[in-house]
């Protein structure tokens, strides 16, 4: 959840290597193609969002106790830009866009507070490891003039990129202490969780759209088309029809098959109400909503799968808590965070 260099094309990007969870979610689907495949999504972010900004030149501008940041349109679009050509996907979808800004906002409002934490902190970083990551991205490139070439390109020094990587170690040291503070698992919660984990669904769906950002009128509107396909499968129609004549993903021309799917391969809702379905043939009693639209989720078959190796399992599920260590501490430290955007640029609903 911190910053980082990018080298992308042979040069040097002052790019958050950042994505958002927003954003990871938008673009982590399965091979089908299908949107409800997802890695689970976060919690609404808790800053606040102030008066619009008018100037031209500005994207957003966020403050807080640590003091004020500016986003300039620029940077915003050179972001926007980075994403859209290692994430081509997103412009066959428009309507992924307003996700995307948001992403890049909330990454600069994390970036601002984290930031200023560390600085509230005085977390140092070791010189020794600023050197070593220094030497690491000099040796991606064939030649010294090479990688000065790429520094001059960038309006860099070889002492402004030192900078940066500091920066970028004192991150990762403060997120460490951050991780530090999860409680490792015990033996009867690892053989829960492999066990969990294991049992696996077998489901279709049928996708019905919603953007992001959508009215409650459409949303309301969207909504009613998915429970008046709900009737006639209620009634008797065939889920697989309905799923290929209605449905709005890459999974419609299959009947809506998504095949056996595990805890964690899903948005959370849609986690939720498919392995809520006790029997076979069971379909969710209403449209299951998630961050794509609606969707109908009929159960085909349930089976527990081979537990993973109890090692994994107990790594996976530290892991898990030293990421809901570092989500907690960033909630706090958005809450002390105002963002205001340029609307004439910044397309997303804060």
């Amino acid at each position: 959840m911190f910053s980082a260099l990018l080298l992308h094309a042979g040069r040097l990007l002052r790019l958050p290597a950042l994505l958002s969870l927003t954003l990871l979610l938008l673009l982590g689907c399965r091979a089908q193609d299908t949107e409800a495949n997802a890695t689970s999504s976060d919690e609404d972010r808790s800053y606040q969002v102030g008066a619009p900004v008018s100037d031209s030149t500005v994207a957003a501008i966020v403050t807080s106790e640590y003091g004020s940041d500016t986003l300039t349109a620029e940077e915003f679009r050179q972001q926007l830009s980075f994403i859209l050509q290692r994430y081509p996907q997103i412009q066959m979808n428009p309507a992924l866009m307003p996700e995307v800004h948001k992403s890049i906002i909330e990454d600069f409002i994390v970036r601002h507070v984290v930031d200023g934490e560390i600085a509230r902190q005085g977390i140092q970083a070791d010189p020794a490891a600023v050197e070593q990551e220094l030497e690491q991205i000099r040796a991606r490139f064939p030649s010294p003039e090479a990688f000065q070439e790429a520094l001059t390109q960038d309006g860099l020094t070889e002492d402004s990129l030192r900078g940066m990587i500091a920066q970028m170690v004192r991150q990762r040291t403060f997120r460490e202490q951050i991780e530090s503070r999860a409680t490792p698992p015990t033996d009867d919660e690892v053989e829960q969780f492999r066990q969990q984990q294991a049992e696996e669904v077998h489901v279709q769906h049928i996708l019905f759209r919603l953007a992001p950002n959508a009215s409650e009128e459409e949303a309301a509107a969207v909504k009613a088309r998915a429970q008046a396909v709900l009737d006639s499968i209620r009634s008797g129609a065939d889920f697989a029809e309905m799923a290929r004549r209605h449905s709005e993903d890459g999974s419609a021309q299959e009947g809506g098959d998504l095949g056996f799917i595990r805890r964690g391969e899903t948005v959370e809702p849609f986690e939720e109400a498919a392995f809520a379905l006790r029997d076979s043939g069971d379909v969710t009693t209403e449209p299951v909503r998630t961050r794509f639209g609606y969707h109908l989720i009929r159960l085909l078959e349930r089976r527990q799968g081979t537990p993973m190796d109890a090692a994994e399992a107990r790594e996976q599920l530290l892991q898990e808590r030293k990421q809901e260590a570092v989500q907690h501490l960033l909630e706090e430290l958005l809450a002390k965070a105002t963002v205001r955007i340029n609307p004439a640029l910044v397309q997303a609903q804060l």
